[in-house]
């Protein structure tokens, strides 16, 4: 029994196996009562829970009871259940939020916060988001529980399900009987592969000597993304569409992990929903505490579908360099390893409501950014001001709106492969949707600034780029197509609107097309370079000013040896990224408006689905 090392086996290869991984560690942690350093690895065919100090069978016996996760209270006709379950509301504490909940109750909070939330001012409301303090006549009367959606999520198609997996855990609110719980728990998690038939075997000794009535489990898709209703035989025979069972000592963990590895939220103005759910790698559990805690918060507010995953990923990567410092403070130094070293990303399902129950329409995957790598406190500081970037970037888009949907889209692709080729496509299509809402008259559209590009590339698996952006040549050039395009568009004022030099629509787009052949890019944007230091001579005849600089012979040689160096296609997409870019100088011409805030909409009163069983 005693050992440091325990295994939650990867059988079904989606974000149920993390979630149990995460329930696990949970449980390790509090019967050493937060003493020991535990870890999560994944280490292949299984995923592992290193507890630095051994676990004894003094620790078990000493364990006092923890509930986990709590009973759901609901309430039906005036009258409050406990649904799933023998027991009354009157057999357990009072709702505390840790062993009872009651989901009415936590209703009203965030009913009552959203009506608050309603009454404050636009620049009251971004304040509050951004966590600022708010005068004391203006604070909330509640605040929503931050496990609300998941309440959401288990009432009502999951709740008997829920609560009958809480009233097994129950039997241990006795000292005596808990140790005896706990011991097989950790039989089950003690190798791999996993000893499944074991320990069910122990749990029914243990039901017949105490006379407890042990239930099945329901292994509901909320946990199990690919186990819901339906036929799964693997015979060609019929098959009551029930659903599928499993060991509730595992189902148990994989409902504490949801609280502690991963988030559910609606999608904005729908009753779908995503979850989300943690892939660690080497995960330090009390340093996860932390910054799961902030992810939660920055996750707040709901977002249509695209959005969201890309937000996600971002979000917990902004939350987890935070802690960097701290962590080097505390002897444990990250400086030199990237989030996605330590998570690779998240596991993602995407539920379809259909009025009773949801159902799984897609599982999918969303990494965590690879080019966020902090080597020291300044580079620190780089990593945070490009990820707010990226973020308020993504945020600005509208994903019903097809361009911008399309856009999302290309992001989302970036993240998803750690492939900066969907990053270029992704710079190319924005390069004129700048453009085209600019002359719209959206002057506000956010564009990336080339120090943050700089951070991506530099820090990019692909060593060549940190190469191309050190080069005078290349910046040079990308500086004259910045101020042929986004920077005169922007100084259109005074009379008629009409900026000194021409803007030249389309440049990216045109570029673009000819980027797989090097002869012909060299040629159309040798044709540019022309017309734009003609144009720059014509004015200086005229005794005007065209207030930039001219591109020289030796910026032409440096940019056509980086094509023969690195290809054409490679130096035409950095080109139009950075030359689509703002320039970190914020002069009176650049754009100076206030970030944008996602901001959260009201609670729906009615819950996903009406009342209905597993």
């Amino acid at each position: 029994m005693t050992q440091s090392i325990y295994y939650i086996d990867k059988s079904s290869n989606t974000f149920a196996d993390n979630l149990a991984t995460f329930g696990l560690a949970f449980v390790l942690d509090a019967i050493t009562d937060g003493k020991a350093t535990i870890t999560l690895e994944d280490r292949g065919g299984a995923f592992v829970v290193v507890c630095e100090s051994e676990i004894t069978e003094k620790h078990i016996e000493r364990c006092k009871f923890f509930a986990g996760a709590p009973f759901l209270i609901t309430t039906k006709d005036g009258k409050r259940l406990v649904k799933g379950t023998l027991l009354t509301p009157k057999e357990l504490p009072e709702p505390d939020g840790d062993t009872v909940v009651d989901y009415e109750m936590e209703k009203r909070d965030t009913n009552q916060f959203f009506e608050w939330l309603k009454t404050l001012s636009p620049e009251d409301k971004k304040a509050y988001m951004q966590g600022k303090e708010l005068p004391d006549a203006m604070r909330p009367p509640s605040t929503p529980s931050p496990n609300w959606d998941i309440w959401r999520a288990i009432n009502p198609a999951a709740l008997q399900g829920y609560n009958a997996l809480m009233a097994e855990w129950w039997h241990g609110n006795q000292q005596e009987e808990f140790a005896g719980i706990l011991k097989i728990l950790l039989q089950m998690t003690a190798n791999t592969p996993n000893d499944m038939e074991g320990v069910e075997k122990a749990w029914g000794k243990l039901c017949k000597e105490r006379g407890w009535k042990s239930k099945e489990a329901t292994a509901n898709q909320l946990l199990n993304p690919t186990q819901g209703k339906g036929v799964n035989s693997v015979k060609t025979e019929w098959s009551a569409p029930n659903n599928l069972r499993g060991f509730w000592m595992l189902e148990w963990l994989k409902m504490v992990g949801l609280f502690h590895g991963g988030i559910t939220k609606m999608i904005r103005g729908t009753k779908d929903r995503k979850t989300y759910v943690l892939m660690p790698l080497r995960l330090q559990w009390k340093k996860h505490q932390e910054v799961m805690k902030g992810f939660k918060r920055a996750m707040a507010s709901s977002s249509t579908a695209i959005k969201m995953d890309v937000l996600a990923a971002l979000r917990y990567t902004e939350e987890f360099i935070k802690h960097y410092e701290g962590a080097r403070s505390e002897g444990a130094n990250l400086f030199g390893e990237a989030p996605s070293d330590l998570v690779s990303g998240m596991q993602m399902a995407f539920y379809k409501n259909l009025g009773q129950s949801p159902a799984v329409m897609n599982i999918a995957t969303i990494n965590l950014p690879r080019w966020v790598r902090p080597t020291s406190p300044e580079s620190l500081a780089q990593m945070n001001e490009a990820l707010e970037e990226h973020i308020k970037v993504a945020s600005s888009f509208e994903e019903s709106r097809g361009e911008q949907f399309e856009l999302l889209s290309r992001y989302r692709d970036f993240l998803s492969g750690n492939d900066l080729e969907p990053f270029f496509e992704f710079t190319n299509a924005y390069s004129g949707f700048i453009i085209s809402q600019r002359e719209r008259g959206n002057r506000f559209v956010r564009q990336f600034t080339t120090t943050t590009l700089e951070v991506l590339f530099m820090n990019s698996d692909e060593k060549k780029f940190s190469e191309i952006v050190k080069n005078d040549g290349f910046k040079n050039i990308a500086y004259a197509i910045r101020h042929s395009t986004v920077v005169p568009q922007s100084r259109k004022k005074g009379k008629g609107g009409k900026p000194v030099v021409d803007v030249r629509y389309g440049l990216g787009q045109q570029l673009a097309r000819k980027a797989a052949y090097p002869s012909e890019f060299l040629a159309e944007i040798g044709e540019f370079i022309h017309l734009y230091n003609a144009e720059n001579a014509q004015l200086r005849e005229k005794d005007r000013n065209p207030f930039r600089k001219n591109v020289t012979t030796a910026d032409i040689d440096a940019l056509t040896e980086l094509v023969d160096q690195f290809g054409s296609k490679v130096i035409c997409n950095m080109l139009v990224a950075y030359g689509y870019a703002r320039e970190p100088f914020v002069g009176k011409d650049d754009e100076t408006h206030e970030a944008e805030v996602d901001l959260p909409e009201a609670e729906s009163d009615t819950d996903e689905g009406g009342e209905g069983e597993e």
